[in-house]
């Protein structure tokens, strides 16, 4: 305002020299106060306007300042949860402790009670010892009441040839009886220390029997000590396995056998007419036209299986399974062979040597895990799931081994999830989803859903129709299809 009050002075000092521009400088006044209101105007309104953004950063502000509390607050509960937390952890551990120390205190305790039979069996040996000892005392006068009692005999049968002599004199027969009476008590005596050593030797035989009999009592309780220290062992073996199987990453070692000798065995046949090795002649089929296993080598392996000799089928492949360049195709029908024949031992042998190597084809550890799971050897079978989970080109088959496992526990729902879940894991190989679309089949198959499974033998004819022979399984579904 003081630019347009000066301009106003000027104006107003203007008029005494320019009368004539009185007129455009009171114009251009006016125009400079209608300026001035406008801009004066437009000043309220952006005061106005900053109150009210001042209002709306205040009322956010407020906002901010009771999230921040709010923050505050959770964080704090959240510092005292980590602290029950790592109280929680310290009462765990520190009862941990407790029973690590409870657990030596017992077998401290064990090695004492040990010590003390240990004692005990020590002087009950020393027992034994002295009376051994006196055993052999006891022997030495009997040998010496014995020669007295043959001195004995030799002056009675001395007297007895005498008296037959007393016929001459009496002074003789005085003297022979008062000999034979000196004779009669010496024996006397002599049965007196024979009837004290049998005394004494009653008193040592009761002395031996009380030893025995703690001796024996000894025995039972270092039974009892090492039959509970057993239990002990074992029980602190399960924990360990329970803490390592909890822990992740842990791995138990397993030493493997080396590969036993081929031994008989009797082959049987079903009712049905097949003989029991259907499984090995269906391992074969499918390694047949994957490569693993050439055409003339299944038809010697097949005769031999429908002979039903075993230790021939298994001597014809031992130097393939034990040093060929690809030794894993062999090991496995020799184990499924040796499985079907009753070797279950041998065939986990096999089964194990054919998981070795750097190179074994995943679908060659799918088909042991198969095996495996055809045993019950559980463990084994998730073992091998992780290991496919871990290998390159592994998680399709990874996932078809923990549908079948839970397929075999009866949880089935869960296993068809498992499968179709594996059809939807990018870059996997054509042969690990013709297997999953076929699991999907057998699976429809076997809960009587024939529709489904005929819809799952189609797309896997459609994409290989040499695949687990889909066709025959298409054409023993068609009649319940039908039929539906």
């Amino acid at each position: 305002m003081t630019p347009a009050l000066e301009r106003v002075a000027a104006s107003v000092v203007e008029t005494h020299r320019k009368g004539q521009q009185v007129e455009e400088e009171f114009k251009t006044a006016a125009a400079a106060i209608a300026s001035l209101h406008s801009q004066s105007s437009s000043l309220e309104a952006s005061v106005a306007d900053l109150r009210r953004e001042l209002e709306h950063a205040l009322r956010v502000r407020a906002q901010e300042d009771e999230s921040l509390v709010k923050l505050a607050q959770e964080r704090h509960a959240a510092v005292e949860q980590l602290a029950a937390i790592a109280r929680e952890v310290e009462t765990f551990l520190d009862d941990k402790n407790r029973s690590a120390a409870q657990i030596g205190a017992q077998a401290d305790a064990a090695r004492a009670a040990l010590r003390g039979i240990e004692i005990e069996v020590a002087a009950s040996k020393t027992a034994l010892g002295a009376f051994h000892s006196d055993a052999k005392a006891l022997r030495e006068r009997l040998v010496s009441v014995r020669q007295t009692a043959d001195a004995v005999e030799a002056q009675l049968s001395e007297v007895q040839s005498k008296t037959h002599d007393l016929d001459g004199t009496v002074d003789g027969m005085a003297v022979k009886i008062s000999s034979i009476t000196d004779g009669l008590n010496n024996a006397d005596r002599d049965r007196q220390q024979i009837v004290s050593a049998a005394n004494d030797l009653r008193s040592v035989l009761s002395v031996l029997e009380t030893r025995r009999a703690q001796v024996k009592a000894a025995d039972e309780q270092i039974e009892n000590l090492l039959a509970e220290k057993e239990k002990q062992t074992t029980a602190l073996e399960q924990q360990m396995k329970r803490l390592s199987q909890i822990a992740p990453g842990s791995r138990e070692t397993q030493k493997i056998a080396p590969p036993p000798q081929p031994v008989s065995h009797e082959v049987h046949f079903a009712p049905n007419g097949e003989h029991k090795f259907s499984h090995t002649v269906d391992l074969i089929d499918i390694l047949v036209p994957l490569g693993f296993i050439s055409h003339d080598e299944a038809s010697v392996a097949l005769e031999l299986l429908r002979a039903g000799d075993v230790d021939k089928f298994v001597r014809t492949h031992w130097s393939k399974a034990m040093g060929g360049p690809l030794p894993s195709p062999y090991r496995l029908i020799v184990g499924s062979a040796l499985n079907e024949s009753g070797d279950h031992n041998g065939a986990m042998t096999f089964f194990t040597k054919a998981l070795e190597g750097k190179h074994v084809d995943p679908f060659l550890s799918y088909l042991v895990a198969v095996a495996l799971l055809r045993m019950k050897r559980y463990v084994d079978v998730l073992r091998i799931a992780q290991a496919l989970g871990r290998a390159k080109n592994g998680k399709v088959l990874s996932y078809n081994v923990e549908a079948l496992h839970l397929w075999a526990s009866g949880r089935m729902d869960e296993a068809e999830k498992k499968l179709t879940d594996a059809l939807s894991i990018p870059w996997h190989a054509r042969l690990h989803q013709h297997e999953t679309m076929y699991n999907l089949a057998r699976l429809a198959e076997n809960r009587g859903e024939a529709r489904a499974a005929a819809l799952w033998y189609e797309k896997l004819a459609a994409s290989d129709a040499t695949h687990r022979a889909v066709a025959l399984h298409m054409d023993s579904l068609k009649t319940e299809v039908d039929s539906v």
